[in-house]
């Protein structure tokens, strides 16, 4: 008769080794598809806003949506009737134009403290210098939305961006701002809040509609708040190296 015979304990040390380097190269394959589910999730919601905000523009004279109040209680995605509340989007200027539904929140972004001053915008920020606002000098000139006309290119303008704002204490929190790389009413660096979270790139959503993923481009501190290398280890930074993406004119 035939001996029956197992497996030696170096042949199953040998196969528990196929098994880890498989799994050392099928893992980030995984995860990187799982992220493009996300992404592509992420991608319709900021269209969804970007559709909202233009439907808005076209009910008031063609002027984009304010991205602040002077008094700071309403935002373009929310507002709120004291400075300790978070905002609610059901009264923001954009809900009537969200077919009855909520803000979404991007499935890729995830707070790492709780809180923040600029809860309910999904993880997406405006661009505030350019389209929500001005980039004149000057309290409350800052406030003044363009106009459509004033949007030469609106194809190759930014409106949305996947965001946050990295606090003092180097939490990600959400933040309702696309920054532009410079002030350009102080002549300044600006601190980034575009985030590139989906595998390194970011969505980014422009005046006529349209959206698309993005990478990286410039990174650099304002000088006054966190450092360069902050932003860089949590994946912040600006679309391109200068403001041309996001000025409209």
């Amino acid at each position: 008769m035939r001996n029956k015979r197992g497996f030696t304990l170096i042949e199953l040390l040998v196969v528990i080794g196929i098994l880890a380097v498989l799994a050392a190269i099928l893992l980030p394959a995984f995860g990187r598809a799982r992220e493009k589910a996300r992404q592509t999730s992420c991608l319709s919601n900021i269209r969804h806003l970007a559709m909202a905000l233009i439907l808005y523009s076209g009910d008031y004279d063609d002027y984009f949506v304010p991205a602040m109040s002077e008094d700071n209680l309403t935002r373009w995605h929310g507002a709120r009737s004291d400075l300790s509340e978070p905002f609610d989007y059901t009264r923001g200027p954009i809900y009537p134009y969200l077919g009855g539904g909520q803000i979404k929140q991007c499935p890729s972004f995830a707070a790492t403290a709780a809180g923040g001053f600029e809860e309910g915008t999904g993880g997406y920020g405006y661009n505030a210098q350019y389209v929500g606002g001005s980039p004149l000098p000057g309290w409350p000139d800052l406030l003044k939305p363009a106009n459509a006309v004033q949007i030469r290119e609106p194809d190759a303008t930014i409106m949305l961006a996947d965001a946050a704002f990295l606090d003092a204490g180097g939490h990600l929190i959400e933040y309702s701002f696309c920054e532009a790389p410079y002030w350009e009413a102080w002549g300044t660096r600006a601190d980034p809040s575009i985030h590139f979270r989906h595998n390194g790139l970011a969505n980014v959503a422009f005046c006529d509609g349209h959206a698309k993923a993005m990478a990286r481009g410039l990174v650099h501190a304002s000088g006054w708040w966190l450092s360069e290398e902050a932003y860089r280890e949590n994946d912040l930074g600006f679309v391109g190296n200068d403001n041309s993406l996001y000025d409209r004119r």
